[in-house]
This record gives structure tokens, C-alpha cells and sequence, in this order.
């Protein structure tokens, strides 16, 4: 069992954060060389860093070493869905936030195929994860699916569990009733210009699912001591374990089989640190009047 690391915020106040502060506040929050790491990510949250979301990228990669694996969601779903949209895995941007965006325009990074659920790797085990799989962003052979079954770990850097995407991997292993795979027809853009269909597998919720409340396992797991906490600049922090969150989902389901679904008019509420709303979503951080206004 892990033990929390909470902690002051890195970083003199008001100052910028530099590369050095991020691989400090990684490197104590518990991120190991040699990590298979899966991050989502606010930049915003982290505060204001001295070179923008490239620093942030560079000291996961340093906490990480040569022999770890960084990766991000590079989804597209916001537009996919768009008759317009192509999918281009070199050119077509990750809307999953300005650190995910860096580490996919990476020239070592690779990035796996899928019209609305790709994601990017760097790392020994990169073209391995991002070239797993078929159509499913979600099934057993999938790339996000690697991370999990790999014990691989996920760091929420400053965005609530809310935004951790393995939760919705869990349902999909789970084979929880609301979730149904769905086949998408699309578009994919070629190195050399020319484009040929592209058939995408996504698992949405069917009509009438009240929302989720992916924080109510999260919050489970920092009761039970499974989560370390800490600061990254001004963002809180949570890494975890893909087998406790494995363990913890079916333990939850077993008890509650809408354990993943909201069951009020809010989702559950974080008790470290503050949860605040922007424009750009949630925001998970030590001090409200340091959220920077970035993306």
C-alpha cells in the first residue's frame, strides 16, 4: 500500500516554474524510472512554467529516464464526428490539452490509429503500445488497454479522476451493461496526401446514462491509501497503479453495479486540495489564486 505524499507546492510563489522544480515534484510524488506512465494533463493548473507545456513534457521524460514510457491522450472526439474531419496522425492535433499536444509533436513520439481515441507513446515500448490493436480504442488488444494490462501507471496532473480515461477502460473490462461498442465510419489522411476509410470501434454510453462520477472510486482509493498525492507546482497530483484500480473497480462494481455512475446532482467531491471550474474544465490545485490563465 502506498503512503501519501502531500506536501508544500514546488516553486517559489509567483515565480515561473522551471524544469528543474517539475522533475523535483515528479520524482517525490513517487514517478520512478523505468515507469510506463499514462498522463492527463492541465497546464493550466501546474501554474506558469517557464517554457510552457515543452518544460512539462521534458521533466516527465526526465523522471522517467531512457527507460520509460510517456503516454498521453491525443483524442479527437470533440470533432470527429464532424462529416468534414480527417484524421492525419502526424498533423491532426490533440485536444486533449497544450501537454498532450507536446508530447505528440515529439519527433521520437508515436501515435496509434483510431478516428476519435488515439493516443501518442515515447519511450522503449512506444511503437509497441501505439501499434496494438485494430479498430477498438477500448478493447482487449488496444493501445490504452497495454497501459493497463501492463500495470502501468497514471498520473492525473492536476484534473480530477473525472478525466482519467482508464475509469472508462475499467467499464468496458467490467462489461457493464450501459456501455456498447459502436462502430464509427471516417476518414484517415496519408503521409502522401491521399486518404482511404478509416473505421473506428468507441464504447459510448447508452441514452438515458445519468452521467459519471468517476471521483467516486478515485476517492475510494485515496481512503484506502492506493493514491499518492502531491504538488506539481500548483496542481495536485494523483498517481496510481493500474492493477489497484483494477482490483478497486471490480470490488466497487461487486458492491454496486452503478458504482461508476452518477447518483446525485453533482459527482463526488475531491477532499485534497481545490476543485475549481474554468473555461478550459476542471482544475485540481493547491492555491485558487495561482491557477494560471493558460490552456
Amino acid at each position: 500500500m502506498q503512503r501519501n505524499a502531500d506536501s508544500k507546492t514546488g516553486g517559489a510563489s509567483g515565480a515561473p516554474l522551471r524544469l528543474p522544480d517539475l522533475v523535483r515534484d515528479l520524482i517525490s510524488l513517487g514517478v520512478r524510472p523505468g515507469d510506463l506512465l499514462m498522463v492527463h494533463s492541465s497546464l493550466r493548473s501546474i501554474g506558469l512554467v517557464e517554457g510552457g507545456p515543452e518544460t512539462v513534457v521534458d521533466a516527465l521524460l526526465q523522471a522517467l529516464g531512457p527507460q520509460g514510457t510517456l503516454v498521453v491522450p491525443t483524442f479527437t472526439y470533440p470533432t470527429a464526428g464532424d462529416s468534414k474531419f480527417v484524421f492525419d496522425p502526424v498533423h491532426t492535433p490533440s485536444q486533449m490539452g497544450a501537454i498532450s499536444e507536446a508530447a505528440r509533436r515529439r519527433p521520437q513520439a508515436h501515435r496509434s490509429i483510431h478516428l476519435a481515441h488515439s493516443i501518442a507513446a515515447i519511450g522503449p515500448l512506444a511503437e509497441t503500445i501505439a501499434t496494438a490493436g485494430g479498430a477498438s480504442g477500448w478493447d482487449v488488444d488496444s493501445p490504452m488497454r497495454q497501459v493497463f494490462d501492463r500495470n502501468g501507471r497514471y498520473l492525473l496532473l492536476g484534473v480530477p479522476y473525472q478525466n482519467l480515461t482508464a475509469m472508462h477502460l475499467c467499464e468496458v473490462w467490467l462489461e457493464l451493461p450501459y456501455r456498447k461498442p459502436r462502430v464509427s465510419k471516417g476518414r484517415m489522411r496519408h503521409p502522401d496526401g491521399s486518404t482511404t476509410p478509416l473505421v473506428s470501434i468507441g464504447t459510448p454510453p447508452l441514452p438515458g446514462h445519468p452521467g459519471s462520477d468517476y471521483n467516486r472510486l478515485g476517492q475510494r482509493m485515496e481512503d484506502a491509501g492506493l493514491v499518492r498525492r502531491g504538488p506539481v507546482g500548483n496542481a495536485i497530483a494523483r498517481l496510481l497503479n493500474a492493477h489497484d484500480l483494477r482490483a478497486a473497480s471490480r470490488n466497487l462494481t461487486r458492491h454496486d453495479p452503478n458504482g461508476f455512475l452518477q447518483q446525485g446532482p453533482a459527482v463526488t467531491k475531491l477532499t485534497h486540495g481545490h476543485t475549481v471550474t474554468s473555461d478550459k474544465g476542471e482544475h485540481c490545485i493547491v492555491d485558487p489564486t495561482r491557477i494560471y490563465g493558460a490552456t
